[in-house]
């Protein structure tokens, strides 16, 4: 699969193979050719490691690291602090164990 055919989505699951690997996981083998040195040699790209956390792919271009305002898991967190309602508290009832 040609680089220019490739979603966000694909490109974003092989960066994160790489990082994977880095952390000394799973090798990314099969990994589009040319992917990882494209972004290695940009001036947004923070390591392997820190894809996810201190750096992303762009919106508009799929092949561009950008700075992140947030982490991932920020960010998750955030949309499942605006997404999820509060459940009502029920107030514990004291129970006596049976056979005490």
């Amino acid at each position: 699969m040609k680089l220019e055919e490739l979603s966000r989505r694909q490109v974003r699951y092989w960066l994160f193979r790489f990082r994977t690997e880095k952390e000394g996981g799973a090798k990314a083998t099969g990994a589009p050719r040319g992917l990882r040195k494209r972004f290695e040699g940009q001036p947004e790209f923070d390591g392997w490691a820190k894809f996810g956390m201190t750096w992303d792919v762009a919106e508009g271009d799929y092949f561009k690291a950008v700075p992140r305002k947030y982490t991932i898991h920020e960010e998750w967190n955030a949309t499942l602090r605006r997404l999820v309602i509060d459940l009502p508290r029920i107030p514990r009832r004291n129970r006596e164990v049976k056979g005490e």
